[in-house]
């Protein structure tokens, strides 16, 4: 995780920590399905980021935790994605069962969006792998899209955000099990998107 310091952002040297082991769990899992050897299996790697975006989709609506994350409703990327799908005339796939909406607490919600604002740190290495099948932040990959400087701007706001919210011991506890939760639900989300049956193939 770049532009992170214990001694400056000592919440989020705490987030890392305690999520590394299930997030490099996460990052193989995803690698391992070979998302950008061609199009057909980054249709799929698509398909998975659309359960994750459109699960998530209610914190960046939430006008309480809009108040500790800076431009949290423009940090939305669920809309980027949909045209994404559109792009690829893919259809968008259906709901999968037991993935209800995230219902929790503030304070874990906080954490949940560690884990997804966090991810558009590697976005910035997927976009250019995703350029090798033609695809870019007009057409294909918009929610890959970013430049180096915006996605550094966004994610130091983010941290300081995190930083910066009056939460106590209990809270802070809260905000890391909400990562936890949050990597842990990602990883079970891959398997269950992956045998998801297809309906439609990238065009």
């Amino acid at each position: 995780m770049s532009n992170l310091r214990s001694a400056n952002y000592p919440r989020m040297s705490k987030l890392r920590a305690s999520t590394s082991s299930v997030h490099d769990q996460l990052d193989k899992k995803i690698m391992a399905q070979s998302p950008f050897d061609n199009k057909t299996n980054y249709g799929h790697f698509l398909r998975y980021q659309f359960h994750l975006m459109r699960h998530v989709e209610s914190l960046y609506l939430d006008t309480q935790l809009a108040k500790l994350v800076p431009d949290l409703l423009a940090r939305n990327r669920f809309k980027a994605l949909s045209q994404d799908f559109q792009d690829l005339n893919l259809e968008q796939p259906e709901p999968l069962p037991n993935t209800t909406i995230v219902t929790h607490c503030h304070y874990a919600s906080l954490g949940w969006l560690y884990v997804i604002e966090g991810s558009k740190l590697g976005a910035a290495v997927l976009a250019k792998e995703a350029e090798k099948l033609g695809l870019n932040g007009e057409f294909g990959a918009r929610f890959l899209a970013g430049s180096e400087k915006s996605r550094g701007s966004h994610w130091r706001q983010f941290m300081q955000g995190i930083e910066d919210a009056p939460l106590n011991e209990q809270q802070e506890q809260a905000m890391l099990e909400g990562a936890q939760a949050a990597f842990t639900f990602a990883n079970a989300l891959v398997e269950l998107s992956y045998a998801q049956p297809e309906n439609t193939h990238v065009a």
